[in-house]
Parts: C-alpha cells; structure tokens; sequence
C-alpha cells in the first residue's frame, strides 16, 4: 500500500483559456500512457478539478484539490505542465504528504512550470 499526498492550487486564466485546460484534462483521462493508472483511477483523480460556471468580473479561476496515491503524482504533474505552456495562465499548487515529510510547491508562469521542494526542518527546545 502506497502512501498518500495532498495536492491543492489553482490556475488564474482568460475565459477562453478554460475550454483549452478542459480539453487537456480530458485528454489525459482518456490517453495517458501509464499502465499502472486504470481508466476510473483517471477519472476519479479527474473529479478534484473545479471549473466555474461563470466568471466573475475579468480574471477566471480553475481550482484543483485531491488526495491521490504518491505514485500516480506524475498524472497531475503532466497535466499541469501541459497547462502551463497556455500563454499568460498562471498557476500556483501545494503537494504535501499525510506524514509531514515531503512539501513541494509548483508554480506556472510566463509558460513554465516550476517545481521546487520545501524540506521540513524540526528544531528541538
């Protein structure tokens, strides 16, 4: 049994950008290559994206929130690469595990995807 990790952000885009990231994510559920990830393991990790129905005033917001097995993170973080290459999309996601050991944050700007990795550090009083 694998262990678990958070995944939560958001991407900030133009009202036509949603149909593009929309288009993305279905592609993913429909051909990802990996064969340790099964067509309704796709789709359920598919189901933590949020689309809105309208948007307000003139930025539009794509929220993305789950709780996946460590091992499938490569899925999401494809994904959001992906994403990332849609010109003015920018994007900001947290990844921590249940344990407290692992912290990752992925930011998309300016066409990148940028990964960095936080390290806990405990201090003893």
């Amino acid at each position: 049994m694998g262990k678990y990790i958070s995944i939560r952000g958001w991407f900030e885009c133009e009202e036509h950008d949603v149909s593009k990231v929309k288009e993305i994510c279905r592609e993913f559920t429909k051909n990802y290559s990996d064969t340790e990830l099964n067509y309704n393991t796709r789709k359920l990790y598919q189901s933590g994206w949020v689309f809105p129905e309208n948007q307000v005033n003139w930025t539009t917001y794509i929220f993305y929130g789950a709780d996946i097995r460590e091992y499938h993170l490569d899925f999401i973080k494809q994904q959001i690469s992906k994403i990332a290459i849609i010109p003015e999309i920018t994007g900001y996601f947290l990844i921590d595990d249940h344990e407290g050991e692992k912290k990752i944050c992925w930011q998309v700007f300016d066409g990148h995807f940028v990964e960095t990795e936080q390290i806990n550090i405990l201090f003893n009083n």
